[in-house]
């Protein structure tokens, strides 16, 4: 499963029991970066959305809109980010279709309710949205967490999605659940990064730990999701929008989905990361394997499927290597 921020590491089920391996992600930290942080300057949001929310399942669900005409596109961001993860990908596609980009319950500036994130109730979220803003059929394109959304969305409601584009989230959970429900592990370690409490007296503080952190992955967009992600008191101090209980709450919901990687129906592009960048050679075998194992797994599903590594790009593909994943989306399209 792919976690918060790209915030990545490889829970090794073989350490723990006799099982094999299952990846989730990478430490940054065993990632080469190819980015240094960018010196703190004025923000301004440059990415020419509107924002507005709609009401869904009785929640409030926020989105950002970059008009265009056409097919709609609609985007769903990972695990701990909204939909300004997409600030820079989205408006390259407006000149051929309506983009936007829904953030889920719980992130972002949606509302935050105390249950609701197993993926039938997200998927019905999905719905809701698509109906409120009287969208018919649909583009889905989802990273990370997102693809088990695309995945039950297509599955449940074929007939209102016309193609399915994974950014790196196309990932099977079948064996961490199984492990889960058979006993050997009691819970799934939360998938964020941990922020030392220096680091939330400002905004400045907060954001320059994560800059630091994400150099790779740091952008207009990146910011733009983290700043969307945190509350600022009337003190200048920060905190997360979200608790670790609505993240361990989606975990758990996508890992225990019965999700079929084999039957994804509709034409599909699904696009991975590239598993050589990571300097670690115990994280990248273990990355190498899972991803060849998922694409063995989805491309069963036809020839309807098309496969991809994107060469020298992490988890945010669509952010360190924005170019090459816009062609093959043009190219797809």
């Amino acid at each position: 499963m792919r976690g918060l921020f790209g915030y990545t590491f490889v829970f090794c089920l073989q350490a723990l029991t006799s099982l094999p391996c299952c990846h989730w992600q990478i430490p940054a930290s065993m990632v080469r970066s190819t980015h240094s942080p960018t010196p703190e300057r004025a923000w301004v949001d440059r990415s020419p959305h509107k924002s507005g929310f709609v009401e869904v399942n009785g929640i409030r669900l926020h989105y950002l809109d970059w008009d265009g005409q056409g097919k709609t596109l609609l985007f769903l961001a990972g695990l701990g980010h909204n939909g300004h993860i997409f600030d820079d990908l989205a408006p390259r596609f407006t000149a051929r279709f309506h983009v936007v980009a829904m953030t889920r319950r719980g992130f972002g500036l949606s509302d935050k309710p105390d249950s609701g994130y197993d993926i039938e109730t997200r998927v019905s979220d999905i719905l809701g949205f698509l109906d409120a803003l009287h969208i018919g059929r649909v583009i889905l394109i989802g990273h990370s967490i997102a693809g088990d959304e695309l995945t039950a969305f297509a599955a449940m409601h074929p007939d209102r999605v016309e193609s399915l584009i994974y950014l790196d989230a196309a990932y099977d959970h079948s064996e961490l659940a199984k492990a889960l429900r058979e006993g050997y592990i009691k819970e799934l370690p939360i998938s964020h990064p941990s922020i030392p409490e220096e680091s939330l007296v400002s905004v400045d503080a907060y954001l320059g730990n994560l800059r630091k952190t994400f150099s790779r992955e740091w952008s207009n967009a990146f910011e733009a999701s983290i700043r969307d992600g945190m509350e600022i008191h009337r003190d200048g101090t920060v905190t997360r929008r979200t608790s670790d209980d609505i993240y361990r709450a989606i975990q758990n919901g996508s890992v225990l989905a019965p999700l079929d990687y084999t039957s994804v129906k509709p034409p599909t592009l699904s696009l991975y990361e590239d598993p050589s960048i990571v300097f670690d050679a115990t994280a990248r075998n273990a990355t190498t394997r899972e991803i060849a194992r998922n694409i063995a797994l989805i491309t069963k599903s036809g020839p309807q499927i098309v496969t991809d590594e994107i060469q020298g790009a992490g988890h945010y593909l669509f952010i360190d290597h924005l170019e090459q994943v816009v062609k093959e989306m043009n190219t797809f399209f």
